[in-house]
């Protein structure tokens, strides 16, 4: 008799244990970052090791869809998706980028890529409500990247840290290149 209740018993928390791995394994959304730098043509242009990977848009190229609101080929999958818990993201591309969470989207740290938008103060350090202006040796205009910006940053090849989702809409956006946008929405 007491092997049998022992029997159920184990069976019942084995059952337990599983449905808890199964609702653990949905509880957070992976967001992929993708590029498809030239590793070439993006590492003259910036630096070397700027493109670790093996696209095929030139530095030229990815400049030239800038007035069109950035390339195409700069995106977060999904741009818009739900969540049970958190979110983090996995980055697919040959670029270094930022799935940094943001109030509100708006431009990052790297002022020639902003479009004209202002930086999402997130994305920035301030002072007395301004960001920091910072012209690079190669004539790259930037402003100093925020802690959260440096933090959030996910190299090529890298996986983000989960960030726990607060009720309703949360957005999340690369602070190096400011059109790559996702927002999830935790159910």
């Amino acid at each position: 008799m007491k092997i049998v209740l022992w029997k159920r018993l184990s069976y019942a928390l084995a059952a337990v244990a599983l449905m808890a791995i199964a609702i653990a394994a949905k509880d957070v959304r992976t967001i992929s970052i993708r590029d498809e730098c030239d590793a070439a043509t993006f590492n003259e242009a910036v630096g070397p090791g700027t493109c670790v990977g093996d696209g095929d848009v030139t530095f030229q190229e990815f400049l030239d869809a800038l007035p069109d609101g950035g390339h195409e080929k700069w995106r977060f999958n999904n741009s818009v998706t739900d969540a049970d818990v958190a979110a983090n993201a996995k980055n697919e591309g040959g670029e270094g980028h930022t799935f940094t969470p943001v109030n509100q989207f708006g431009g990052g740290f790297v002022a020639d890529l902003n479009m004209g938008q202002a930086p999402a103060p997130e994305c920035v350090q301030l002072v007395n409500g301004q960001p920091i202006p910072v012209t690079l040796p190669n004539g790259l205009h930037i402003f100093v990247p925020s802690a959260l910006a440096d933090a959030t940053t996910v190299p090529a090849g890298g996986m983000s840290a989960n960030t726990t989702l607060k009720r309703g809409a949360n957005r999340f956006q690369c602070c190096i290149h400011p059109w790559m946008r996702s927002t999830v929405t935790r159910r």
